[in-house]
C-alpha cells in the first residue's frame, strides 16, 4: 500500500557526507519512513580534527549521534579505512549484510563524479561497493543471519554541482532547512574553514529556483521500482 512506511537507505564513505541530501532523509523521517545512513569508514582520516585517528574516529561517532536525533534516522559507521575504501569482494558484502537486514526500498549514495572535491576515490568507490552490495545482497551465505533481499530497489545519485532546469529530479526541503542548518552547526567542526554550510545552501536555493520552492535538493535516478516516495 502506498502509506506502508519505507525503507530508506542512504550509503556515504564517511560522516558529514550526506551533506547535500538532509533535507530528503529528514523528509522520509517526518513521513514516517524507516530511515537509516551507512557510513563505510568513520572518517578518522579527517585532517580538519585534531587527534589520533582513534580520537578522531570518537568525534566523528559523537557527530553521528547528534544528527540522529536531529533528523530522526538511525547510523551505522563499518570498519572500512578513511581513505581506503576500495571495490572488493569483502567490502561490498560488508554492505550486502546490512541491505540483507534493513531491506532497503530506496538507496541513495554518491554518484561516480570525476571532479575535485566530490571525485574523493572514497566517494566514486563507495558508488561501486553500493551496485556489488546490491547484487550481492540478492544471494544466501550459509553464515547469513538475514535471508536475501531480492526486491527491486531505487537507487538516487545527488546531482553534482549546480543542475539545470529540467536536469534531475527536484525535492522541495524547505521545511527542513532549520533541521539542515543544526547539522551544519554539528559538522562545522570538521570542515574547518572549507565553507560546506554555503555551497550547500547556495544548490539548495538555486535547485528550488528551478523547482518554484525556497529550498531543493536534486537527485539523479538510476533504478527504480513501482512505488510512492518522496523521491518520485
Amino acid at each position: 500500500m502506498e502509506d506502508e512506511p519505507l525503507n530508506v537507505v542512504a550509503v556515504f564513505a564517511h560522516p558529514d557526507d550526506e551533506a547535500g541530501v538532509l533535507g530528503t532523509l529528514a523528509n522520509h523521517c517526518e513521513r514516517g519512513d524507516n530511515v537509516y545512513v551507512i557510513m563505510l569508514t568513520h572518517g578518522e582520516n579527517a585532517s580538519t580534527l585534531k587527534g589520533t585517528h582513534e580520537d578522531i574516529a570518537k568525534t566523528r561517532e559523537g557527530h553521528v549521534s547528534k544528527i540522529e536525533e536531529i533528523i530522526g534516522a538511525k547510523y551505522f559507521l563499518l570498519d572500512i579505512p578513511d581513505s581506503g575504501v576500495t571495490p572488493s569482494v569483502e567490502n561490498a558484502k560488508k554492505l550486502a549484510k546490512y541491505f540483507k537486514k534493513l531491506k532497503p526500498d530506496i538507496v541513495i549514495t554518491w554518484g561516480e563524479y570525476k571532479t575535485l572535491g566530490l571525485g574523493h576515490p572514497d566517494h566514486r568507490y563507495t558508488h561501486t561497493i553500493t551496485l556489488d552490495a546490491l547484487s550481492y545482497a540478492r544471494y544466501k551465505n550459509d553464515d547469513d543471519e538475514y535471508p536475501p533481499h531480492r526486491n527491486t530497489v531505487s537507487l538516487y545519485t545527488p546531482v553534482e554541482g549546480l543542475s539545470i532546469a529540467g536536469d534531475g529530479l527536484y525535492i522541495d526541503v524547505s521545511k527542513q532547512f532549520d533541521k539542515i542548518m543544526r547539522c551544519f552547526d554539528v559538522y562545522e567542526e570538521a570542515y574547518g574553514e572549507w565553507p560546506v554550510r554555503n555551497y550547500v545552501v547556495s544548490e539548495m536555493i538555486m535547485n528550488g529556483v528551478f523547482l518554484g520552492v525556497k529550498y531543493a535538493e536534486v537527485f539523479c535516478k538510476i533504478l527504480t521500482r513501482k512505488a510512492r516516495y518522496y523521491l518520485d
